[in-house]
C-alpha cells in the first residue's frame, strides 16, 4: 500500500476556508530556530515568497498559525485554506475584499490586481495546504496560480506570501524551510504538558520529534490508562517495539521511511477503538468538510444523535478528529488521519448512498436565489462523483443546469462538466447520450464566459461523435451551437451555414424547440449583418413556435431579439413595447441573465430617444446584475452603453473611462464585434475633445474589423464616425467621400438611423464648403427620417443645423424658427448646453439690425454723388 503518500480523489467544487487559522495552539512548544529563520526571511526585502514543506503531521500549519498570530509588522493578514483545492479566482477576490480592494470583473484580470495589492502595503498572506492545488507531477491544477505565484516572484513588495505544504510546485523562487520533527528537548516538553511519564528524550528521538504521533500517543495513553500514563504502556497496546518496526524492511517496504511511526500508532489507536467508533470514523470520512452530529447519524444509522454526538467528543480527545464550534458545534479530520480512515474504510458505496439520501432529504425546494439554495444537490454530485457513477451525477447537475444558466453561474458550470468529460474521455464513451450533452453545455458554459474557441472545440467533438453513432438530434444541437460561437466570433456567413443545417434538421426529425432556435439565431446572424427585414421575419416565426410550446424563455429571447431589430431600423417605441415584454417574462421565470440584456437593451433605446438619464439608469442596473453573475461579455456591453449615454450627456472623460474596459474585456474573450464597437465609441469620444487623428486612429481601427467581419451596420458607422473627424480636420471633400459611402450601405441595408446620421454628415461638409442650399437639402432629407422614426436627438440636431444654414442665406425667419424647434427638443432631453446654444442663437436673430453699407454700395453711392454733381454744374 501507498498509505498518506497518495493524495485522495479531487473535490470539486473547491471550497476555500478564509480568515483565521482553525488550528489551536495550545501545547504549542519551542520551535525556535524555525521562527527565527522565517522571521528572518519576513524581514528580508529580498524575500517575498515563502515554504514551509514537511510530510503529513509535522506542524506546518500550527508553525504557521504561530506565525499568522503573532508576528509583528503586518497589519493586514489573511489566512487561505486550499486543502479541498480551492480556486485562484476564490481565493484572489476574497483576499481583496478583505484587505479592501476593488475586485475585477474578468478572472484573468484577479492575478494583476491581487499582485497591485500585495504591492502597495505590508500585507502577509498564507496559503495552507498547498499540495491540494498540485498534480501527481507537481505542476498547478491551475494556471492562474502558477501565473500568480511566478507574477509576485518576479514583482515582489513588502508583503509577504507564505504557504505550508508536501509537495514543493516546480517554481523556483521560494525560500524553503524543510520542516522536520520537534527537538528532544521540545518534544519533552510537550509530552510533560500532556501529562506522559517514561522516558520522555528516549521516545521523541525514536519516532523524531513527530508532533502529530507525540499528540496521538499521549492522547491515547491518556484515554487507556489514564491514572498512569506511561510510555511503558505502549507494549500493552501492541508498540513495545517501535524502534525494531521503524526500522524492520518488511514494514518499511509498504510505507514511506517517514510515514511508518504515524501509520503504527494511528493502527494502535484505531485498534482501541470501539466497534461503534470505528465504524463512525470510516462511515463519516466520506463527507467532505466539516459534518455535525445530524450528518453522521445519516450515513450510520441505528444510534441516537446525541449518543453520536457523544462519541464525536470522545474521538476528539484522542485526536482523531477536531472540534469547531462556530455557531454550531462541527467537526472534521486532520489531513493526515483522514487519509488513514479513508484507507482502513476501504470501499464506501453504502455510506456514500447513505450522504446522498442524507442530502436528498434536505434539499431546498424551487424556487431557488442563490447557489447556496442548490448546495445539497452539489453534494449529491460529489458522492455520485466519488463513486464513479458519472451518468447519475450528471443527471444530478442537469437538475440543476437551468438554474446555473439562467443565475450565470457559468464557472461552476465548467468546472462540474469539465469533470465528467475528462472521465467519460478516459473510458471513451461515445455513445452515452450523456457525456454528448456534457460536451454541449460545457461548451455553452465557455461561450456565455466569452471564450468561444473553447466553445468551438467542445461543440465539435459533440457533432463529430453525434455523426458517427447517427444521433440526429445531437447533429443539430451541436450545429446549432457552432453557429452561436461563429457569430459570436463575427464569423456570420459561416454561422448562418451551421444554422441552416440545424433548422433542416430539427424540421425532419419534427423538433420544434430546436426549429425556434435555429429561426431565432438566424435572425440575430442576418441582423448583424445588417439585414434588418429579413432578421425580424425569422424572429416572428420564432416567437410563434416559442409561444406555441410554451418556451417562456424561448418567447423572452425572440421578444428581446425583435426589439433589436426594430431599435436598428429606428423604430425606437416599438422597440421599448418589445423589451418591457422582455423583461416582465424574464423577471417571472428568474432568469437574470435575461433581465440584465433586456435592462441593456431598454437602455439602449432610451439613450436613442435622448432620454440619457433614464438610459443611465437601465445600464447600471444591467451592469449589477451582470457582474453578479460573472456574464463577461454583458459588463463589456453595459460598460459600453454607459460609456455611449455619458459622451451624449458631453461628459467625454467619463465616458472613455467605460469604453476602455470594455475593449480590453471583449478583447480578451475574443469577441470582435465587441472590440469594433468599442473602437468605434472611443473614436467619437476622442473627436468630441478635439483630438481628431487619435479619434481617426480608433476610427480606423474599428472599420477593419468591421470589414473582416461582414458587419454591414458596423462598416457604415464606422465610415460615418470617420467623415466626421476628417470633417473637423476641415478636409471637407475626404469627409464627403466617407459619408457618401456610409450613405450607401444605409440605404442598402436600411438602416434608418444611419441613413440620417449619413445625410446630417453631408450637410454639415457641405456647409462647411459654403455650399448651403445643398447642405439644406441634406438636412431636409435627414430631418424627414428623424421626425419618421421618431429620434429626438437627431431631429434636434438637424434643426439647429438647418437655422445655422438657413442664417447663411438670409432667410432669418426661417432660421429663428428652426432654433426654436431645436431648443424645445434639447429642453426634452436635458441638454442644458444644447438650449443655451439655441437660446444664443435666437438672442442674436432677434436684435434690431443696424443697416451697414457695404464697399460696393459706397462706391455706388460715390459714383451717383459724382453724377449729381456734375450735372448740378452744367446747368
Amino acid at each position: 500500500m501507498e498509505l498518506l503518500e497518495r493524495s485522495t480523489k479531487a473535490e470539486s467544487p473547491g471550497v476555500l476556508k478564509a480568515g483565521n487559522s482553525p488550528k489551536n495552539l495550545a501545547y504549542w512548544q519551542a520551535r525556535k530556530t524555525e521562527i527565527a529563520q522565517i522571521q528572518q526571511w519576513l524581514s528580508d526585502e529580498n524575500t517575498c515568497l515563502i515554504g514551509i514543506e514537511g510530510i503529513g503531521g509535522t506542524g506546518k500549519s500550527m508553525l504557521a498559525t504561530k506565525i499568522y498570530d503573532e508576528i509583528a509588522g503586518f497589519p493586514k493578514r489573511f489566512w487561505a485554506d486550499v486543502s479541498n483545492g480551492a480556486g485562484f479566482s476564490d481565493v484572489a477576490r476574497e483576499v481583496l475584499t478583505q484587505f479592501g480592494f476593488p475586485v475585477p470583473e474578468q478572472e484573468a484580470q484577479l492575478v494583476e490586481a491581487l499582485i497591485r495589492c500585495l504591492r502597495s502595503g505590508q500585507f502577509l498572506l498564507i496559503i495552507d495546504n498547498l499540495e491540494s492545488l498540485l498534480q501527481p507531477d507537481r505542476q498547478w491544477g491551475s494556471l492562474f496560480y502558477g501565473e500568480f505565484f511566478q507574477t509576485w516572484i518576479e514583482s515582489g513588495g513588502n508583503s509577504k506570501v507564505l504557504v505550508t505544504t508536501r509537495e514543493r510546485p516546480e517554481l523556483k523562487g521560494f525560500e524553503w524551510l524543510p520542516l522536520k520533527g520537534l527537538q528532544v528537548d521540545e518534544g519533552v516538553a510537550l509530552l510533560t504538558e500532556l501529562g506522559i511519564k517514561g522516558n520522555l528524550g528516549e521516545f521523541v528521538e525514536l519516532v523524531d520529534g513527530h508532533p502529530l504521533l507525540l499528540r496521538l500517543v499521549a492522547d491515547l495513553l491518556k484515554e487507556e490508562y489514564s491514572q498512569d500514563p506511561d510510555l511503558s504502556r505502549l507494549a500493552d497496546l501492541g508498540l513495545g517495539n517501535l524502534q525494531q518496526l521503524l526500522t524492520d524492511p518488511q514494514v518499511v517496504g509498504v510505507h514511506r521511511r517517514e510515514n511508518v511511526g504515524i501509520v503504527l500508532v494511528l493502527d494502535a489507536s484505531f485498534a482501541r477503538l470501539s466497534e461503534l467508533q470505528k465504524a463512525l470514523l470510516q462511515n463519516i470520512s466520506v463527507y467532505r468538510g466539516a459534518f455535525d452530529s445530524a450528518a453522521v447519524v445519516a450515513v450510520l444509522p441505528g444510534n441516537s444523535e446525541p449518543e453520536i454526538e457523544r462519541e464525536l467528543r470522545n474521538i476528539v480527545k484522542r485526536s482523531l478528529l477536531v472540534e469547531q464550534l462556530n455557531g454550531k458545534r462541527r467537526f472534521g479530520f486532520q489531513p493526515v488521519v483522514l487519509e488513514y480512515v479513508r484507507y482502513k474504510a476501504g470501499e464506501q458505496t453504502q455510506a456514500h448512498q447513505r450522504a446522498i439520501n442524507y442530502y436528498l432529504l434536505n434539499v431546498k425546494q424551487k424556487p431557488w436565489q442563490t447557489k447556496e439554495d442548490i448546495q445539497e444537490y452539489l453534494e449529491v454530485f460529489h458522492h455520485w462523483y466519488q463513486l464513479e457513477n458519472y451518468d447519475s451525477a450528471f443527471d444530478v447537475l442537469n437538475f440543476c443546469d437551468e438554474f446555473l444558466t439562467l443565475r450565470g453561474y457559468y464557472i461552476d458550470r465548467v468546472e462540474l462538466y469539465g469533470q465528467l468529460v475528462i472521465k467519460w474521455q478516459e473510458i471513451d464513451d461515445r455513445e452515452n447520450w450523456n457525456y454528448r450533452a456534457a460536451l454541449t453545455s460545457l461548451g455553452n458554459a465557455y461561450n456565455s464566459l466569452g471564450e468561444y474557441q473553447r466553445a468551438i472545440e467542445f461543440h465539435q467533438q459533440s457533432l463529430e461523435i453525434s455523426r458517427e453513432i447517427g444521433d440526429r438530434n445531437g447533429v443539430g444541437s451541436s450545429l446549432n451551437n457552432l453557429g452561436n460561437a461563429y457569430n459570436s466570433l463575427g464569423e456570420y456567413q459561416r454561422a448562418i451555414e451551421f444554422f441552416q443545417q440545424s433548422l433542416e434538421i430539427s424540421r425532419e426529425i419534427g423538433d420544434r424547440n430546436g426549429v425556434g432556435s435555429s429561426l431565432n439565431n438566424l435572425g440575430n446572424a442576418y441582423k448583424s449583418l445588417g439585414e434588418y427585414q429579413r432578421a425580424i421575419e425569422f424572429f416572428q416565426q420564432s416567437l410563434e413556435i416559442f409561444m406555441e410550446i410554451n418556451d417562456r424563455d424561448g418567447v423572452g429571447r425572440s421578444l428581446g431579439n425583435l426589439g433589436n431589430a426594430y431599435r436598428s431600423l429606428g423604430e425606437y417605441q416599438r422597440a421599448i413595447d418589445f423589451y418591457q415584454q422582455s423583461l416582465e417574462i424574464f423577471r417571472e421565470i428568474g432568469a437574470r441573465d435575461g433581465v440584465g440584456k433586456s435592462l441593456n437593451n431598454l437602455g439602449n433605446a432610451y439613450n436613442s430617444l435622448g432620454e440619457y438619464q433614464r438610459a443611465i439608469e437601465f445600464h447600471q442596473q444591467s451592469l449589477e446584475i451582470k457582474r453578479e453573475i460573472g456574464d463577461r461579455n454583458g459588463i463589456g456591453s453595459s460598460l459600453n452603453n454607459l460609456g455611449n449615454a455619458y459622451d451624449s450627456l458631453g461628459e467625454y472623460q467619463r465616458a472613455i473611462e467605460f469604453f476602455q474596459p470594455s475593449l480590453e474585456i471583449f478583447m480578451e474573450i475574443g469577441d470582435r464585434l465587441g472590440v469594433g464597437s468599442s473602437l468605434n465609441n472611443l473614436g467619437n469620444a476622442y473627436n468630441s475633445l478635439r483630438e481628431y487623428p487619435r479619434a481617426i486612429e480608433f476610427h480606423q481601427k474599428s472599420l477593419e474589423i468591421k470589414r473582416e467581419i461582414g458587419d454591414c451596420n458596423g462598416i457604415g458607422s464606422s465610415l460615418n464616425n470617420l467623415g466626421n473627424a476628417y470633417n473637423s480636420l476641415r478636409e471637407y471633400q475626404r469627409a464627403i467621400k466617407f459619408f457618401q459611402q456610409s450613405l450607401e450601405i444605409s440605404r442598402e441595408i436600411g438602416d434608418c438611423n444611419g441613413e440620417g446620421n449619413s445625410l446630417i454628415g453631408l450637410g454639415n461638409a457641405y456647409y462647411s464648403l459654403g455650399q448651403y442650399q445643398r447642405a439644406i437639402e441634406f438636412f431636409q432629407q435627414s430631418l424627414e427620417i428623424s421626425r419618421e422614426i421618431g429620434d429626438i436627438r437627431g431631429e434636434a440636431t438637424v434643426w439647429f443645423n438647418l437655422g445655422l444654414t438657413l442664417e447663411k442665406v438670409n432667410r432669418e425667419s426661417d432660421a429663428l424658427g428652426a432654433y426654436r424647434n431645436a431648443r424645445e427638443l434639447f429642453q426634452k432631453m436635458g441638454l442644458d448646453a444644447k438650449v443655451q446654444d439655441c437660446n444664443n442663437a435666437i438672442e442674436r436673430l432677434s436684435q434690431p439690425k443696424t443697416p451697414v453699407v457695404s464697399r460696393r454700395g459706397f462706391w455706388a453711392w460715390l459714383r451717383w454723388l459724382w453724377r449729381w454733381l456734375r450735372s448740378w454744374f452744367r446747368r
